[in-house]
């Protein structure tokens, strides 16, 4: 019963009513159990075991059935309870149920209901911070973008590693990565990758394998979902199925396609989704889109780490330069790690001969220029656009100011001036990024 009731908890209006009427049950019959001895006072433990399980609901993986199982068990004690106060029962008999019932109800409960996982600690309150990262994924998972972005945005004044995760994918999903990198707070590398070790949490998992996804490195996709799988409480879950199928659809595979779809047909919110990704009915959109997933993926084997990020981002533009994602990722990474030599090798292999137009590109682009001491001709022929250059000698121009005058420590309201003008720049992140960094 728990388990079919906790498909529905998502749903807007249905899943909060199931919790609602579901905890609602338990202190009615924790009520009336304690009223026969405690009277009116029997309101404490009613509303002191509602608490608890509120609390316990809170955590990730405490199930329904928990809860269902106290319903249950107090249930059976009233009933019990009620048949032992029967007018025809005999006084001896009564005294003897009495007796008996207290030690044996509980196992007969247990016998019935099943065991719960009551030795899990009571979460007093909803740990808010995985609140808000689920919201982020679950935004992410359905698409709605909009949505994703501004709680991101709501997020701003708290900065931190899964936060810069979500941004980075919507910035390269949107195109804007070369444009705005600098425009979020970036932990260096950090922010372009989930970890996955012993230590990870499930959902984390899940998460880490929706940058693969994107990129296009299948392999690295399916290792997330089967770890997901594997950690997560009975190793069960739409979401893994689901994106099972996909990576089989993408690949070719029919066969094991069709291994998962036909268990998500057999269900009653995914059966819908199931039925529009087979053969018989897969409409021309959702081709495409196959199609164009199958673009990305590598067209060679390598033997790698799966934590070996850049050499994923390379095999993946060695099967497919135009594979925007994972050159978005790829520069990024260079640069995040303030390596402009290598960014600018990378840049000439990916996109040679283009114009340096996206912001962050044309950026890091003048400081390798300058250090190289490049002519002004061609620094015109990468073809960055002149106001950037402009703020560049700016910027610049104020820098050079501070460090000559002060060798040792770049002063206060210098440093405050180029916070101000050219806080978003990568400018400012290639000197000062360490100084902020926790």
């Amino acid at each position: 019963m728990g388990d079919v009731l906790t498909q529905f908890l998502g749903l807007n209006v249905v899943g909060p009513l199931i919790m609602a009427l579901t905890l609602m049950a338990l202190g009615v019959l924790t009520y009336k159990l304690f009223s026969k001895f405690l009277k009116l006072w029997s309101l404490i433990p009613a509303v002191l075991i509602v608490v608890v399980e509120t609390g316990r609901q809170c955590g990730l993986t405490y199930p329904l059935s928990s809860t269902l199982q106290w319903v249950g068990i107090v249930g059976t004690l009233l009933i019990v309870l009620g048949l032992n106060k029967s007018p025809r029962a005999k006084a001896a008999t009564r005294r003897v149920a009495s007796f008996t019932a207290g030690l044996l109800i509980l196992a007969a409960g247990i016998w019935l209901f099943g065991w719960g996982d009551w030795e899990k600690r009571a979460v007093m309150w909803p740990e808010m911070n995985v609140e808000r990262m689920l919201a982020i994924d679950n935004d992410w998972y359905h698409g709605r973008l909009d949505h994703m972005q501004h709680q991101l945005d709501k997020q701003a004044k708290h900065p931190s590693r899964f936060n810069s995760y979500y941004q980075n994918l919507l910035l390269t999903t949107q195109y804007r990565m070369g444009d705005e990198l600098m425009h979020y707070y970036q932990p260096f590398q950090l922010g372009l990758f989930l970890p996955v070790s012993g230590s990870t949490s499930y959902p984390l998992i899940y998460m880490s394998g929706e940058m693969w996804f994107q990129l296009g490195d299948l392999t690295n996709a399916e290792h997330s979902v089967l770890l997901g799988m594997l950690f997560s409480p009975n190793s069960v879950g739409s979401r893994p199925l689901k994106r099972l199928a996909e990576i089989s659809l993408i690949r070719g595979d029919e066969a094991a396609a069709m291994k998962y779809l036909r268990i998500l047909d057999k269900t009653l919110f995914y059966h819908r989704w199931a039925r529009i990704h087979m053969p018989a009915e897969r409409p021309k959109g959702l081709t495409r889109w196959m199609d164009m997933k199958s673009s990305l993926n590598v067209t060679t084997d390598t033997v790698r780490s799966p934590m070996d990020i850049e050499t994923s981002f390379r095999h993946l533009l060695d099967s497919n330069p135009d594979n925007v994602f994972a050159r978005d990722y790829l520069l990024s990474y260079d640069l995040l790690d303030k390596d402009v030599d290598t960014f600018v090798q990378d840049y000439d292999l990916y996109l040679r001969g283009q114009a340096v137009t996206q912001r962050t590109w044309a950026e890091a682009m003048l400081i390798w220029l300058a250090a190289h001491g490049r002519s002004e001709e061609e620094v015109m022929a990468r073809g960055i656009p002149p106001a950037v250059i402009e703020e560049f000698m700016e910027y610049n121009d104020i820098y050079q100011k501070a460090v000559s005058g002060s060798p040792t420590t770049f002063p206060t309201r210098q440093y405050q001036r180029l916070q101000e003008r050219f806080g978003k720049t990568y400018w400012f992140f290639y000197h000062f990024a360490q100084i902020n960094s926790n």
